[in-house]
């Protein structure tokens, strides 16, 4: 049977989407090692955990987990490069079941980090928001240090969840049955 490479790419990705939810335990046949997979390897159990992190203000570690997170982000659009790269070459239609098995993995590590980077970021933000509670008294320079400690966490905040705003359209992308 041949398929067109538009409807080769639109029927893995789409019946990857249909069925991440199946896939989700079954990851045992699914290599990483030298396949387009390789750069999400580190990924597939979630978010590693950051060094020091114990150590850092909550600032800090909202700045930590962002960052992280990007390199993630670069991680899976390499991923869905690569992915391409096969579905465009001659001889797709071959190889059918691995860029499948492929596509649904990427779909379940993506929605696995994704969704700990979201719940990540909620909490450090209540954590964050709670430690900058305003002072009592007007115009004092404990209020000016409190303003800017204050404008600070939330330009960080607002950093974060611009990145996983981000990650929900890499996400679309990802998860898009395009013909």
């Amino acid at each position: 049977m041949m398929f067109s490479k538009g409807r080769l790419a639109a029927l893995v990705i789409g019946v990857a989407v249909g069925s991440t939810g199946a896939f989700a335990g079954d990851t045992a046949s699914v290599s990483y090692e030298g396949t387009c997979l390789a750069p999400i390897a580190a990924y597939k159990d979630g978010l590693p955990a950051i060094d020091g992190a114990a150590e850092m203000s909550a600032d800090q570690q909202i700045v930590a987990t962002t960052d992280m997170f990007r390199t993630v982000l670069a991680a899976f659009a390499e991923v869905q490069a690569c992915h391409q790269g096969l579905v465009d070459k001659d001889g797709a239609d071959e190889k059918f079941a691995s860029l499948y098995a492929g596509t649904r993995e990427t779909s379940r590590v993506f929605e696995k980090v994704q969704g700990e980077f979201e719940a990540k970021i909620e909490e450090m933000s209540a954590s964050a928001l709670s430690g900058v509670a305003p002072a009592a008294g007007a115009d004092s320079e404990a209020d000016l240090a409190a303003e800017a400690q204050t404008f600070n966490t939330m330009e960080i905040l607002m950093d974060s969840y611009m990145v996983l705003e981000r990650s929900q359209e890499l996400g679309k992308k990802l998860l898009k049955v395009s013909g």
